[in-house]
């Protein structure tokens, strides 16, 4: 088996689960982002392409200003997820490197993808941008702590922080000369959070390293239960032409 279709596989499997732990956000990224578009005259539009769109998460706030939504993932599992029915959406099961060899230059008016796994080079960007007559929109998250599992994870990493690949893009198109423009969404949520819901959380983690419990107790020296504050942004790059 070879590595796309082992992450078909596991999107294929994973589809329920993740539907179901996007439908607990406690943002507002959907609806601002089709704001932002509307505010910036990205839309209304004619064709418009979702790319790597899983369950079709932006469509229905996006799909009531396009005349045509293609909504492209290659888990078939994700795409029965949407519920969006409307006449100008079409679901397309296919690979992002297929999608694009079978799409013209300039062929679509706008090409959006957000929180793209399979975005990771420089020529999968090349090929995203040839097939957009105007923009094309990329959204990713930047940053996502908590104030509780946010250190206990770094703790079992050794702090190592993932990379941003928005800044290698960002470093590639300015090279190119390439114009983009950028936006910033966060978002706070602050609620109660227990010593055993954490512990009961990292049980197994605790298991294979002892020094864990230890890391915990010092968050919880005053009391039981302590507030944890939960902060994430989300980086939207319009790319011109």
């Amino acid at each position: 088996m070879d590595y796309l279709e082992e992450q078909r596989q596991f999107w294929d499997e994973f589809a329920d689960e993740y539907y179901e732990i996007q439908q607990e956000s406690f943002t507002t990224i959907v609806e601002d982002v089709a704001q932002y578009l509307l505010k910036t005259n990205c839309l209304p539009c004619q064709l418009f392409v979702d790319i790597a769109g899983g369950y079709g998460k932006y469509l229905p706030a996006i799909a009531p200003y396009v005349n045509q939504y293609l909504l492209v993932d290659f888990s078939a599992n994700m795409l029965k997820q949407a519920t969006h029915t409307n006449d100008n959406v079409q679901y397309i099961q296919c690979d992002q490197q297929t999608f694009c060899a079978n799409s013209n230059p300039d062929q679509y008016d706008l090409v959006f993808s957000a929180m793209n796994p399979a975005l990771n080079t420089l020529q999968q960007l090349k090929d995203l941008l040839r097939m957009t007559k105007n923009q094309l929109i990329l959204l990713q998250v930047v940053d996502d702590q908590d104030t509780v599992f946010t250190p206990l994870e770094q703790f079992l990493s050794n702090n190592i922080a993932p990379a941003i690949p928005f800044e290698k893009l960002k470093k590639w198109l300015e090279k190119e000369g390439i114009p983009w423009v950028n936006k910033t969404f966060s978002y706070q949520r602050e609620e109660p959070v227990t010593k055993i819901f954490v512990q009961d959380y990292f049980k197994e983690e605790q298991q294979i390293n002892p020094a864990l419990k230890a890391k915990i107790a010092t968050l919880f020296v005053d009391s039981e239960t302590i507030k944890a504050t939960h902060k994430i942004t989300f980086e939207l790059l319009r790319i011109l032409k």
